[in-house]
């Protein structure tokens, strides 16, 4: 159980183009979206993070909510290249918001739909927004100077990861979750020096930045609320 205030962060998403699926293509396009949180949640041993469980409603909508906020955007990029390298040849992308801040109600159910509270709120209302900006990826809180920070990082982010190949796309990946240049290359039957220019080719060392500052700014959650601006909304 979280502590009254906790900061928290609500990750929800959704498939780009769901609508066009073919019933026996929507099955295959679900599976592929459980499994790479799966994979997500193993490789970042997250269990211990999730105060509400990874559900998907709607049909093409998906939920989770952790407890600390500074590990939302791996999980986050984790699970979005990771969807998309599941599904092979069909190009399959989801749109992510992140929404960070207090959660006021948790139901005795644990269904993640009944929940509410400013993280709930940010979360849902941005990825609304996201549909017709044309947005992949979106991170928001209460204090609107750092949303400005924020958006400005996810556009230049949302450019290059629109740049990737497959083959980059699951380097960069391996890369995030820990893997040595090394060893990435023996994965691939490559050289050290060809996944390293991958990953220059791919702005992974921008990527990574973005990351780290991401957790930086959100690892001493207790500031954020000490300042009032993050309580509710």
């Amino acid at each position: 159980m979280i502590r009254e205030n906790s900061l928290c962060a609500v990750i929800t998403g959704d498939l780009v183009r769901s609508s066009e699926l073919e019933y026996m293509e929507r099955e295959s396009v679900l599976s592929c979206l459980r499994e790479s949180f799966r994979s997500t949640e193993e490789l970042l041993q997250l269990h211990d993070d999730i105060l509400l469980p990874f559900e998907i409603f709607r049909g093409d909508s998906f939920q989770i909510v952790i407890t600390r906020p500074e590990r939302a955007l791996l999980l986050s990029l984790l699970l979005s290249a990771g969807l998309s390298l599941s599904g092979g040849e069909k190009d399959i992308s989801a749109r992510i918001s992140i929404g960070i801040g207090t959660i006021d109600y948790i139901p005795a159910s644990g269904n993640v739909g009944e929940a509410d509270g400013v993280a709930f709120r940010l979360s849902g209302k941005m990825l609304d927004s996201m549909k017709q900006k044309d947005q992949a990826l979106l991170i928001t809180t209460p204090d609107p100077v750092i949303n400005v920070m924020l958006e400005t990082q996810c556009a230049f982010f949302d450019l290059i990861a629109a740049r990737w190949t497959a083959i980059q796309k699951e380097i960069i990946m391996e890369k995030l979750s820990g893997l040595t240049q090394e060893e990435i290359a023996a994965r691939h039957g490559k050289s050290q020096s060809t996944v390293s220019q991958s990953l220059k080719a791919a702005g992974f060392d921008a990527v990574k930045k973005f990351v780290n500052n991401y957790e930086s700014l959100f690892g001493c959650p207790d500031i954020f609320l000490k300042s009032g601006r993050f309580g509710r909304s």
